[in-house]
């Protein structure tokens, strides 16, 4: 049961009530005035108290559940008056059995019989409701928040699935055109690509990563690229700051580099990609700013062009009201600023 936070909370839940309920049976003992009133307040305090705690659990447990949650009005209210008669009916058999201790004192009076436990079972007929319609409504927005996370995890679960297979698509092109041309560094090629798809595998699987570690998964990428361009293709990546001092979700960053390779590069013209990564103080700053190849030709990378929406996604439901983000596209320079506030 140590293990257990539901058991946990219930058995608290009880110990809190049998507490509440233990103070209010010692309040008739606050009011005695003298041993002639004992019998009196001792029987009809407690009796009262008694009845209250009945009336308290039976809207509590069975008529709100039962009828109240199930939004069927008229049945709760007839259920509520008859309860309210049945707890009238007792006080008067108790009240007509205990008259010898009391009657000496107090007179035994019918009507005013009837009607006293009408204001105690006022009191628990608005407790018990006010306790419950709160714990339903807290239950309840546990359980939106819980359906939500839900719903997010899964959600983010898909879109970072949908940045594996695009960029493995991708890198497995940028091989197949070093193969075609029987280059000396196809091999290197293999091996970078082995240790981004290790990357991919082990360490994207958590929910974050250390940010230095996405940086050497960028390089890699980066390095990748080099491979099949020609050198009039310059490129520039440059970081700053402590990144093993930050953690971020894998594959975040990558889609705004595919895209600048995709259209920054071109083998009829010089082509210019410049990356930049400062992380300090509790935020992040990247920024990939590219010129728009004219005759992209066979450089361009074939894709349903789904990563940038993916990353745009990402940030808004991993980052909300924390990360700003701006593109810039004026059909020669294509720029992507984004800040990111851990």
């Amino acid at each position: 049961m140590e293990g257990i936070p539901g058991m946990k909370s219930k058995s608290y839940t009880i110990l809190i009530h049998i507490l509440v309920w233990v103070a209010f049976l010692l309040v008739p003992l606050i009011f005695i005035e003298s041993a002639t009133g004992r019998e009196r307040f001792m029987l009809m305090g407690w009796f009262q108290q008694l009845l209250m705690a009945a009336y308290f659990y039976y809207n509590f447990l069975y008529l709100i559940p039962r009828f109240l949650l199930k939004k069927k009005i008229g049945w709760y209210f007839l259920m509520l008056l008859l309860g309210l008669v049945a707890i009238s009916g007792i006080n008067v058999l108790f009240a007509i059995s205990t008259s010898s201790l009391i009657e000496h004192h107090h007179p035994f009076n019918f009507w005013r019989t009837v009607f006293f436990p009408f204001y105690p079972a006022v009191m628990a007929f608005a407790l018990s409701s006010s306790v419950r319609i709160t714990m339903e409504w807290f239950k309840n927005e546990r359980q939106k928040k819980e359906m939500e996370a839900e719903k997010l995890a899964s959600e983010l679960a898909f879109l970072k699935s949908q940045v594996n297979p695009h960029f493995l698509f991708n890198i497995l092109n940028n091989i197949c055109s070093l193969a075609r041309k029987k280059s000396d560094e196809t091999e290197n090629a293999i091996i970078k690509l082995s240790q981004i798809m290790r990357y991919m595998l082990q360490d994207s699987k958590d929910e974050k990563v250390s940010l230095e570690k996405e940086v050497e998964y960028l390089q890699s990428y980066i390095e990748l690229q080099r491979l099949r361009l020609p050198e009039m293709v310059k490129i520039d990546f440059s970081t700053g700051g402590r990144t093993e001092l930050f953690s971020i979700e894998p594959l975040l960053l990558i889609p705004f580099v595919e895209n600048a390779f995709k259209h920054g590069v071109s083998y009829l013209e010089p082509s210019e990609i410049d990356i930049r990564l400062i992380c300090g103080g509790q935020a992040l700053s990247f920024m990939v700013e590219n010129r728009i190849a004219k005759h992209q030709g066979d450089t361009a990378e074939q894709g349903s062009g789904i990563g940038l929406k993916n990353v745009v996604r990402r940030l808004e439901l991993l980052y909300p009201g924390k990360h700003h983000l701006q593109i810039r596209d004026d059909g020669n320079l294509y720029k992507v600023e984004l800040e990111i506030k851990f």
